[in-house]
């Protein structure tokens, strides 16, 4: 199916992105907001975008006039009424998102779906707030909209398979590529990335120099260093997200001391001038928050294998837990990180399966030895080399070849 009319609560950045791709797609769009000045805001970045748009040949002048006459911006919730999907995209508070979807249950006929692109409360929690959990999902968005093709389908519990099939089929709609996740802390994509993430953070706090991350990531095909992403984030972002993982999954996703270094020292990133980096290079003042942590150096040489692994493994949590298919998790981690690929085909459990999984596994043993428990090998992870699905080499790992 295809959406006729959609209401977009929220007209930040992922709101107003959200808005664009649905009047690109024809789709009339309710952008709603709490204040004049936040609407006029997201219909401004709107029309900028398709402006853009115009300039580098995508659309036509006629084209942009017709879209943005789709958007329709407002401060009356009332506005929601008679949409076929309503997306909460405001600020990531429970209270304040379990508040809205109760006002807007109170407004919407019981044929609209309610959506959530939320990227850390669960859904099935704010599922049972809307009051219409049969009706309810995850929609989680990518930034920035308009160029992030990726959007994970999130049920809840309750979540019923129309709505999941409606809005499978109203993501490719609008020319994204939808992949059905599971309810879970971190959902697919985060989930997995922050693993290599925290890794990274660690790697940093040992004294191991955040320029040689960044430059093996970026040398194996990454597009970004992790450290550098960080920063572009925010590092008051991370330091909201990492205690949700470390609750819900434990020493896998161990605390961070240096993030919180981070925050105190208002270095949250290019949102406030310097964060690992300051113009790009290490300052004295983050060698010196390293040396109160604590770091020694000069242990053994630093590898990419180390952070790669521990998203390897954590996929292999989210395989055995039903989160995702090994295509989809494959499939959202190149398109949502830009996981190292060739020829569109990569993502963590290829890259095990093109390493070897009896390598793999013996690899996550040794950092298990050295580095801690979070490496500890998943036992499916054992079970396939114990099978002999060891990946390419012999025919059958996580996929086939």
């Amino acid at each position: 199916m295809s959406y006729r009319k959609v209401a977009v609560v929220g007209a930040g950045a992922m709101g107003a992105g959200i808005a664009q791709v649905m009047a690109a797609a024809s789709v009339e769009v309710a952008l709603i907001d709490i204040a004049p000045g936040f609407v006029e805001s997201g219909i401004t970045r709107i029309d900028g975008r398709f402006a853009s748009d115009v300039k580098k040949g995508r659309i036509s002048p006629e084209e942009k006039e017709r879209f943005m006459g789709l958007v329709k911006g407002s401060v009356n919730q009332e506005d929601a009424r008679g949409a076929d999907l309503v997306i909460e995209a405001i600020i990531e508070d429970r209270k304040a998102k379990g508040d809205l979807l109760g006002n807007l249950n109170r407004i919407c006929g019981p044929e609209t779906a309610f959506a959530t692109n939320t990227s850390t409360l669960s859904v099935t929690d704010l599922a049972v707030l809307s009051g219409r959990p049969e009706k309810f999902l995850g929609l989680h968005f990518f930034n920035p909209v308009h160029a992030m093709k990726l959007v994970e389908v999130i049920p809840g519990l309750d979540t019923g398979k129309d709505v999941v099939d409606g809005a499978l089929a109203g993501m490719l709609a609008i020319k994204k590529a939808p992949i059905l996740v599971q309810d879970c802390p971190g959902f697919l994509v985060n989930r997995i990335l922050l693993s290599y993430m925290n890794e990274c953070l660690l790697a940093a706090e040992e004294g191991i120099s955040p320029e040689v991350i960044d430059a093996e990531a970026k040398r194996v095909g990454f597009p970004m260093g992790p450290l550098e992403l960080s920063d572009m984030v925010g590092w008051d972002v991370s330091l909201h997200t990492f205690p949700i993982l470390h609750s819900a999954y434990g020493d896998r996703f161990p605390a961070l001391r240096l993030v919180q270094k981070l925050n105190d020292a208002g270095r949250l990133g290019l949102k406030s001038g310097k964060g690992v980096y300051n113009l790009g290079r290490i300052d004295d003042e983050f060698r010196g928050m390293v040396a109160d942590l604590g770091a020694k150096g000069g242990g053994a040489p630093f590898t990419i294998d180390r952070l790669i692994l521990k998203q390897v493994n954590e996929a292999v949590y989210c395989l055995q837990e039903g989160v995702a298919t090994a295509e989809g998790i494959d499939k959202a981690m190149v398109l949502g990180t830009g996981f190292p690929n060739e020829a569109g085909v990569g993502g963590p459990l290829h890259w095990a399966d093109a390493k070897g999984l009896d390598w793999v596994l013996s690899t996550l043993e040794g950092l298990t030895g050295s580095e801690g428990s979070r490496f500890w090998p998943h036992h499916l992870l054992k079970t396939y080399v114990a099978a002999g699905r060891l990946g390419r080499k012999t025919g059958r790992g996580f996929f086939k070849y």
